[in-house]
């Protein structure tokens, strides 16, 4: 049986939120999604316990610190006072009496804090015993202090522990049934991600695969849900990563390569690129194929870079993309040659620019695989589209939303903005106030998601090429989807795993949340007759079949053209 239009949607909001008011869906709606049996009260006595306790301790330190205060009040005032440096006798102390203020609070706070201290048994003896006081109250306080910050620790663990429920102001916790949970649209490919998850993680039998998923969790998993998602079983792609791996870890120039997120990156993009002859990938298990191929770009490639492990996926940018083929010597040519026509005008363009190697190269890359689809050859059209190409970047990336900290990044971010106005700055204007509503979206001070702008450039991606295909889904609809997946991979016991490691970067659990999101927004789409495929900026989509339903891939792995 389908759920009512107005009953998902109220189970969307109460999914995707941590706290929601009650006005969000009303009292009634809150009471239909229970009467269908889509979410459940959920008590949560452990937690409602431990926050208890932890407001009772708060309130016992606040009262041990009043207690200090009076004390060292009282100290100060025994404490004798010197007249004029020296120069004049020490005054006799004026001392406070035995019911002073001060000694009269600090009793009932004693009392209050249940502190027996021997000798105090009313204001007239707290002088005489001042000294031991303070030393009780040190004592208790660091003991307060202590169990504090292990009910702070308790509670975050039953957090985690506790299904991903959510708060709804004056009516308490509320949770998904597995109706509730079947009826969102995501439900299919969270499903995926279980199994990918089990597959990943779960099998006693780890092989060399395993600390690749733990180092780039992100990447991996989205890469085996699209995967899954195209009807392969999780463990024949697994097992065919694991035997490219075995086959490169022969040849000594992949077997030491560092760090092991680019070598993940070549392995992911030889076996994408060589989906429908996958004995292809293994054309490049050899020394010389390796060498021949980043010596060709030597000319080209920045001595940083050549000397790190993303030589190797720069490699693969440039040969294997759309089609490229390892062992076609005049294709390879070709595509150096242009490369270098490129490389050469944005280095005279952008010589006053202060841009990190790796970014150069990678915005040259777009450009001249750019020129490549437009069938330019170098010569006067190419020189005009590279050059009317990188005026667009540069006035889209004078709209970064903030300071991205320097002028190389903030290039990036123009060209993903300057890539959807086919690089033509008449037409700017349009994908500029897309991302700004987007970025107003999810990072406003309102906003109970705040993420990267990479993420947030992927949200873009996803959302012009739906509406490219004639099927545009409402930035709402794709925030909530968004904030509805986060909220389960923080809540996923598994998942929370595979993201607490000390590999994991800023931006992966997010990123995987962005490739889900996609997935759910393109499953079993209704394209319009005669649609045609839409790359995104980088050169993720030319690793992509050429289908025009495909979700864009947001990680290093798929070629996606990142900030940093």
């Amino acid at each position: 049986m389908e759920t009512p239009p107005l009953t998902l949607d109220r189970l969307k909001l109460l999914a995707a939120a941590e706290t929601l008011r009650l006005d969000a869906i009303g009292r009634e709606g809150l009471a239909d999604l229970l009467a269908q049996g889509l979410i459940q009260k959920d008590q949560r006595p452990l937690q409602a316990s431990l926050e208890g306790r932890y407001e009772a301790l708060q309130e016992t330190h606040r009262q041990i610190v009043e207690a200090k205060g009076c004390a060292d009040r009282l100290q100060r005032r025994l404490a004798p006072k010197s007249r004029l440096a020296g120069l004049f006798p020490m005054g006799a102390p004026a001392g406070p009496r035995p019911d002073d203020p001060d000694a009269v609070q600090l009793v009932d706070l004693l009392e209050l804090l249940k502190l027996q201290v021997r000798g105090v048994k009313g204001s007239q003896d707290v002088l005489p015993n001042l000294e031991r006081i303070l030393d009780y109250l040190q004592v208790e306080g660091r003991e307060c202090l202590d169990r504090l910050a292990t009910t702070d620790r308790e509670i975050d663990q039953a957090q985690k522990q506790a299904a991903p429920g959510t708060q709804v102001e004056g009516e308490g916790y509320f949770r998904l049934t597995a109706a509730g949970e079947a009826a969102l649209p995501e439900a299919p490919v969270m499903e995926l991600l279980d199994a990918s998850l089990q597959t990943a993680f779960g099998s006693s039998l780890r092989g060399g695969s395993y600390a690749h998923f733990k180092e780039d969790p992100s990447g991996l998993l989205s890469f085996l849900v699209d995967r899954m998602a195209a009807g392969d079983r999780p463990s024949a792609v697994v097992s065919e990563y694991e035997d490219l791996l075995e086959a490169f870890d022969r040849v000594p120039t992949l077997a030491d390569l560092q760090p092991l997120r680019a070598k993940i990156a070549f392995l992911v993009r030889l076996l994408r690129a060589s989906r429908d002859e996958p004995k292809r990938a293994y054309l490049w298990c050899n020394r010389e194929r390796l060498n021949a191929a980043t010596h060709r770009m030597r000319a080209v490639l920045p001595p940083t870079v050549a000397a790190s492990g993303w030589r190797l996926p720069y490699a693969a940018d440039l040969f294997l993309v759309d089609g490229g083929r390892s062992d076609d010597e005049e294709q390879a040519e070709q595509r150096i040659r242009l490369f270098e026509a490129v490389h050469r005008i944005q280095t005279e363009l952008l010589q006053d620019i202060r841009i990190r190697d790796g970014q150069f190269f990678r915005l040259a890359l777009v450009l001249a695989h750019g020129a490549r689809v437009r069938n330019f050859a170098p010569g006067i059209l190419m020189d005009r589209f590279v050059r009317q190409g990188l005026e667009a970047v540069m006035e889209a990336a004078q709209t970064a939303p903030y300071d991205l900290g320097d002028r190389g990044t903030s290039l990036i971010f123009g060209t993903h903005l300057a890539h959807a106005a086919g690089f033509t700055k008449a037409r700017l204007q349009g994908p500029l106030q897309a991302f700004a509503a987007i970025h107003a979206r999810f990072r406003g001070d309102d906003s109970p998601t705040r993420v990267s702008v990479q993420v947030l450039l992927h949200a873009f991606a996803t959302l012009d090429r739906l509406e490219r295909l004639g099927a545009p889904m409402p930035l709402e609809d794709y925030a909530v989807l968004f904030e509805r997946i986060r909220k389960r991979l923080r809540h996923h016991k598994a998942a929370s795993r595979a993201f607490s490691t000390a590999q994991i970067k800023a931006g992966d659990e997010a990123a995987l949340a962005a490739n889900l999101s996609a997935l759910v927004c393109f499953r079993g789409l209704s394209l319009p007759p005669k649609s045609l495929y839409h790359a995104d900026v980088g050169l993720a989509g030319l690793y992509e079949e050429r289908l025009p339903g495909r979700p864009p891939l947001l990680g290093s792995p798929f070629g996606t053209l990142m900030l940093i």
